[in-house]
């Protein structure tokens, strides 16, 4: 059979054909030709409409909800003050990620209910993280444990799968804005201090058996240390509030002794920020301590000491090695 000589029906089986390998190739793996054959049955024949339509009218009941996945288990608990992640000191949860859940729950719709697989396919098919599969468990119950809501969720291409609690069977569900589901680390709601060169006055290092390095603002606007040259390194270190993105928190108090360093910005409103550096468990912590005796308003102070007082928050080792560099080797720095 040749393109020129294609009749209706020829091209209708064509079409059917393509549709099919596509489904093949993109979706589970399952062997969609053989299974559409099939007659369904079970539980989860027919469903249809919205996955969880009790969710709206239910989520403020809901006190604790729990993920567990193939590598990773981690809960977010409600508690007097918000939500929070106790296996991270009970530390406050980021409004957005939560947001973003509860809205791609309760959105969330049945597509269709896919054909059971075969042996051969499974392997494919398995996404309960418990059985060994590569998708995320989640469970929202109440505070006396009465679960709202619980399913298996994990992606084949741009297709969504579910499994529901209780059913065996297996769901196409719509696409949904997921927040990151594999850690609790995209959960937490952690500082960001976004300080503008501009506003930055004076920068001062100090590390135990280290002369002090001052880094003070050049009339052109860069950065330069006292009694030194200019270089990227330095304006890195001058720069570091408006750049720096912490990587995990803990409770300070479990970070004790003299710190390594200490890395003070004086902003030209008069506010004072100084990060005392920790090594702990082999990783790098700042402690941060803020002085707004010299603050001409008291609300930028008052707003980061709510968010940091009490807590240690993990810096890339990167910068850990740039803020250990000797004072001298930072004053000769090449341009």
């Amino acid at each position: 059979m040749t393109g020129t000589h294609l009749t209706p029906g020829d091209l209708k089986r064509r079409d059917i054909l393509i549709r099919l390998a596509s489904a093949c190739a993109g979706g589970l793996g399952l062997s969609y030709a053989a299974h559409t054959s099939r007659t369904m049955s079970g539980p989860g024949q027919g469903k249809s409409g919205q996955v969880f339509p009790n969710l709206a009218k239910d989520v403020s009941k809901v006190s604790r909800i729990s993920f567990l996945g193939r590598a990773t288990r981690f809960e977010l608990a409600r508690s007097e003050t918000g939500w929070v992640l106790p296996q991270s000191d009970f530390y406050p949860v980021a409004d957005d990620a939560l947001s973003r859940l509860i809205k791609a729950l309760t959105d969330l719709r049945h597509v269709r209910t896919l054909p059971p697989p075969t042996k051969l396919d499974a392997p494919a098919s398995q996404i309960d993280p418990s059985a060994g599969g590569d998708g995320v468990t989640l469970t929202l119950e109440t505070a006396d444990k009465t679960q709202i809501a619980a399913m298996t969720l994990a992606k084949r291409g741009e297709m969504s799968l579910a499994q529901l609690s209780g059913d065996e069977a297996l769901y196409e569900v719509s696409g949904a804005d997921w927040p990151p589901l594999d850690g609790p680390k995209a959960w937490l709601d952690l500082p960001r201090f976004d300080i503008a060169p501009e506003r930055i006055a004076t920068v001062a290092l100090a590390r135990p058996g280290q002369a002090r390095l001052d880094i003070v603002r050049r009339p052109d606007g860069g950065f330069a240390p006292v009694g030194g040259k200019p270089s990227p390194t330095i304006t890195e270190i001058a720069l570091i509030l408006g750049r720096l993105v912490f990587q995990d928190v803990m409770a300070a108090a479990k970070i004790v002794g003299t710190p390594d360093f200490s890395h003070s910005t004086s902003l030209k409103s008069g506010l004072l920020i100084t990060l005392d550096g920790y090594k702990s468990q082999d990783r790098f912590w700042v402690k941060v301590r803020i002085d707004q005796s010299l603050a001409t308003s008291p609300d930028e102070g008052d707003r980061l000491a709510k968010q940091t007082n009490g807590w240690a928050f993990e810096i890339p080792p990167n910068l850990w090695t740039m803020l250990m560099t000797p004072t001298a080797s930072l004053r000769q720095a090449s341009p």
